[in-house]
């Protein structure tokens, strides 16, 4: 999937998702991703991972266009999975459950809700250089994930990667992480210097509206407390 793809489902989408405030979606992010991280139980990741499923539909997301994007915290997640699992194959499943599951937090964030208006919001309360960072970030990202995609294909042509071979899985991995910080590196330099040439000198103006709340806002607010609290409370069956 490239930006233009998100851009077009963010902007163009009509869904409950897309006509909810930006304020409700934002916090809503927090919560599943809090509940991502604290949960580490098999059981209650399962059940995140089908109420995100479910917002995807609620949210008329083309599954399709965005399942491929889990091939990727799936795969760098794959080293940490692998050394939980000698002690049991639950937590290998668990680590890269998280993985998945915050990255399709984000991803349901940022198809529901366009960029510009994150960042507006974010600019209420961080400063305005640290905004444009991440709104460069941001678009970097999908290109960085454009060359990781380039950089597969090559391995596996070249026979880099094997199934049943993981050492050399390992070392093909390690060997795009290095080429995509070195990319990382040069990509940032070459932006700086074009934002640089057309006068760029800190702060993009950025406006959002939050209040007055819409009722389904609310109701998104609260269902995302509701989620969080099912994650800490324990339990009886």
């Amino acid at each position: 999937m490239h930006l233009a793809d998100i851009d077009q489902i963010s902007n163009n989408g009509d869904s409950l998702l897309h006509r909810a405030g930006t304020v409700s979606k934002i916090a809503l992010t927090f919560f599943l991703l809090s509940s991502f991280i604290i949960s580490n139980d098999f059981v209650r990741l399962g059940c995140l991972m089908v109420i995100l499923f479910l917002l995807f539909i609620l949210g008329r997301i083309p599954l399709k266009q965005v399942m491929h994007l889990a091939i990727y915290p799936a795969f760098f997640s794959t080293i940490f999975a692998f050394i939980s699992a000698q002690q049991s194959w639950k937590l290998g499943v668990i680590v890269i459950m998280k993985a998945v599951g915050s990255a399709f937090t984000m991803l349901l964030l940022i198809t529901t809700t366009p960029y510009i208006d994150i960042f507006a919001f974010l600019s209420l309360f961080m400063s305005s250089l640290l905004v444009d960072i991440f709104m460069f970030t941001y678009r970097s990202f999908f290109i960085l994930i454009h060359k990781i995609q380039n950089s597969m294909k090559s391995i596996r042509l070249r026979g880099g990667y094997r199934p049943f071979n993981l050492w050399m899985n390992l070392k093909s991995a390690a060997g795009i992480l290095g080429v995509l910080v070195i990319h990382s590196f040069e990509m940032s330099e070459r932006m700086y210097k074009i934002y640089a040439l057309r006068g760029y000198k800190g702060g993009i103006p950025l406006n959002t509206e939050i209040f007055p709340l819409k009722a389904i806002d609310v109701g998104i607010i609260i269902f995302g407390i509701v989620i969080l609290v099912g994650t800490v409370i324990p339990w009886k069956i």
